[in-house]
């Protein structure tokens, strides 16, 4: 559970809540790239693709918007979301639910042809610190991707990010309810695969 416990560590230190996660899961002993590739989202989906994905697991709405916000750390690469900010549709170069000044700051950081390699921070503002700034950037349209922007877009979700927005704990309380649901999805159980002494690879 090394892995578990450094994620976790990563989240406290760079101010997210401290909780405590629970051991003893069993996990197969086979992990594939393809396994997993329909079960996360995309950075295109919609609300409705969000929540009927989330739903699968037993995760809710504001499960799924609590989630989202561990955006507020790590990076994503240019072509994530290039269609974006310069081919997004035949009337409109770039996405209009996007704040127009950060799409031309993505334009300079991520140009046409950009090396794949190439990737930048998910918030722009406080990208190393585990806090409600992505949901503020979200009420001024810098979600980086569309499934980020949706959610303030959406008027079914925009209550909810209006209330991490306004309030830090809010979130956090309801990141580490749903970051728990999540690690009780697809436990297996008797004889079935094996709790890892590191999360990365079988034992």
């Amino acid at each position: 559970m090394y892995d578990f416990y450094a994620k976790k560590f990563k989240n406290y230190i760079t101010g997210g809540p401290f909780y405590r996660v629970e051991l003893g899961r069993r996990d197969g002993r086979i992990s594939t790239k393809a396994s997993v590739q329909r079960q996360l989202p995309g950075p295109n989906f919609k609300l409705d693709q969000l929540n009927s994905m989330f739903a699968r697991h037993g995760l809710s709405q504001t499960d799924m918007i609590a989630l989202s916000g561990a955006h507020t750390i790590g990076f994503a690469h240019c072509g994530r979301f290039s269609k974006r900010i310069f081919n997004f549709s035949p009337r409109n170069m770039i996405d209009p639910t996007l704040n127009f000044r950060y799409a031309l700051q993505l334009r300079q950081m991520c140009p046409r042809n950009v090396d794949p390699r190439i990737a930048i921070n998910m918030d722009p503002t406080t990208p190393r610190t585990f806090d409600n700034a992505y949901y503020k950037n979200l009420q001024q349209g810098m979600g980086l991707f569309t499934s980020d922007q949706v959610l303030f877009s959406d008027p079914r979700s925009r209550g909810t990010v209006n209330l991490f927005a306004s309030s830090n704990a809010a979130f956090h309380n309801a990141f580490v309810a749903a970051i728990t649901k999540l690690g009780r999805v697809g436990v297996l159980t008797g004889k079935q695969g094996e709790i890892r002494r590191d999360c990365t690879r079988p034992n």
